[in-house]
């Protein structure tokens, strides 16, 4: 399980990475990129924590997946959020943002026993409306002829729906082969994380690429 593990550390050293370069690069910068920063951040916490209790105790590390589900939901809906000026949409978000989390509340408290488990429904109802949202995003954009976050709504697109698909499909314990080492599905998992981590950088790039350039022409 060595390399497997070594392939998730590389995804976890992007996600880092990419923390880091929003972080040093937030000053002064709108409220959709400081939402970026404060999810890239948020999630390097539950990783790095994850990579650390899996590590020292396998298999133990399942609830913290709610911590990483849950915080993507909401800082991505407040992404959307503020990136969508139709307010009956806004209004649907807001509805369904505060179903998901009563509805996880509620079976949290119904079913103690679930926080230590993978909760299949709350992947589903925290991921799907965040594809939509990203979908409809780049849809609406391209009509507008606007490129900003075009990179991470896809990475985010091709990232959950892997991801998700895996989750929901019951494969994520099942084993490909195990020689010459031991290579499961959360492999192809690490494999598609650090492509999204790629699309991340690149958006990255590009934001600072623009906001460089329009200053000279401003000089």
């Amino acid at each position: 399980m060595l390399f497997p593990f070594l392939v998730s550390l590389v995804g976890l050293f992007f996600l880092l990475a990419n923390a880091i370069r929003f972080y040093m690069t937030c000053k002064n910068r709108d409220v959709l990129y400081h939402i970026i920063t404060a999810y890239l951040v948020l999630l390097f916490c539950v990783e790095l924590l994850c990579h650390i209790i899996g590590f020292l105790y396998p298999n133990s590390n399942f609830f913290l997946s709610h911590y990483y589900f849950i915080f993507q939901f909401i800082t991505l809906n407040l992404f959307f959020y503020k990136s969508f000026s139709s307010k009956v949409l806004k209004q649907i978000m807001a509805i369904v943002f505060v179903s998901v989390l009563l509805f996880l509340g509620y079976q949290y408290y119904d079913r103690p026993s679930l926080y230590w488990e993978f909760n299949l429904i709350e992947i589903a109802i925290t991921s799907i409306p965040l594809l939509f949202y990203a979908v409809y995003y780049i849809v609406l954009n391209l009509k507008k002829h606007k490129h900003n976050y075009f990179y991470f709504c896809n990475g985010l697109i091709i990232y959950v729906t892997s991801s998700a698909g895996i989750f929901l499909s019951g494969n994520s314990e099942s084993v490909i082969f195990t020689e010459p080492f031991v290579l499961d599905f959360w492999f192809f998992n690490s494999l598609f994380y650090i492509f999204y981590q790629f699309l991340i950088y690149k958006e990255w790039r590009s934001l600072n690429f623009r906001r460089k350039t329009k200053k000279k022409l401003q000089w």
